[in-house]
């Protein structure tokens, strides 16, 4: 026992769950911290206030031109992240791997572009 009377083992019956609680509020908090970087890592981010609102006017059966313009809106930073994630992908895993990722994922928003049903009113 240590000179001033408090036991300092523990046994994992008896430990406490603050542990578990600290890094979940670590992880959190690292989650929220890189999410906020991410965001406001480039200026044309401040569009996707448009990705919530594109989603709403579909469900909302808004005018068409109105819905095809607030998610066209919205795909100017979803691509903008994704090509940031690819280059991210591209540092980790190398080169080539990277370069296949970016000509993939690159073309992932002229494909939704020019593959979007259109409905003939």
């Amino acid at each position: 026992m240590p000179p001033n009377g408090s036991a300092t083992e523990t046994t994992p019956l008896v430990a406490s769950q603050e542990p578990h609680q600290a890094r979940w509020k670590s992880l959190s908090q690292y989650a929220a911290r890189a999410t906020w970087q991410t965001l406001t890592s480039n200026y044309v981010n401040i569009f996707l206030v448009f990705v919530p609102l594109g989603i709403v006017a579909g469900a909302l059966h808004w005018n068409p031109t109105a819905v095809f313009v607030l998610n066209f809106i919205a795909i100017i930073p979803l691509a903008a992240l994704l090509s940031f994630a690819t280059e991210e992908l591209s540092a980790k895993l190398g080169q080539t791997l990277g370069g296949l990722l970016n000509a993939t994922f690159g073309n992932a928003v002229e494909l939704i572009v020019r593959n979007r049903p259109y409905q003939i009113v």
